[in-house]
């Protein structure tokens, strides 16, 4: 059986300001970089077989850190990345309340079809994180895979590995440089 360690990226400088990133490449700042050399400690033990990560600086300098003292490459993929969050992207929730309200209110109550502003769906979002998956399983068929990602990302993948209904797994989006196991 296939297992898939999911990581989400160390602390940037837009989380502490509550500021969204989407597509954004907003670096791991200091705290983000320890972060991201705690999990590669924490996650020493584990057996990692192959690591992937999304395009984007801040997921894949955390990758690097899990990767390195294995003697393993990073695959980026960019079915990975983010959510494009279009005119959000750099704004704070209580901006986008005030310049978006309409989509904001359309966000909380069903986000699977909407556009964001410039932006994507979370269905296009769930077709390329589920390609990823696909292709991954298929090449690394009985072994560990350990992903880091984004918020958004990741909660497609617990979506569709673990059967949560994507409103679910919205709603329990993981924390900078966290991870847990899916068999």
């Amino acid at each position: 059986m296939t297992e898939i360690i999911l990581c989400r990226h160390g602390q940037t400088d837009w989380n502490v300001h509550g500021r969204y990133q989407g597509r954004t490449d907003v670096p791991l700042n200091e705290r983000g970089r320890t972060q991201a050399r705690e999990l590669a400690r924490t996650l020493a033990a584990q057996p990692i077989h192959a690591v992937y990560s999304s395009t984007l600086e801040r997921a894949y300098d955390t990758a690097l850190e899990i990767a390195r003292p294995r003697g393993l490459d990073v695959r980026r993929d960019p079915r990975l990345d983010e959510i494009d969050q279009g005119q959000w992207e750099g704004m704070r929730r209580d901006e986008i309340a005030i310049h978006h309200p309409t989509e904001l209110e359309a966000w909380k109550r069903y986000p699977i079809d909407l556009r964001l502003p410039g932006g994507e769906t979370l269905e296009e979002v769930r077709l390329r994180v589920r390609a990823a998956l696909d292709d991954m399983m298929l090449l690394h068929q009985g072994r560990t895979i350990c992903i880091v990602a984004h918020s958004v990302s990741m909660a497609v993948v617990k979506h569709e590995l673990q059967g949560l209904t994507l409103r679910q797994a919205l709603a329990s989006l993981p924390a900078n440089a966290s991870w847990e196991r899916i068999p």
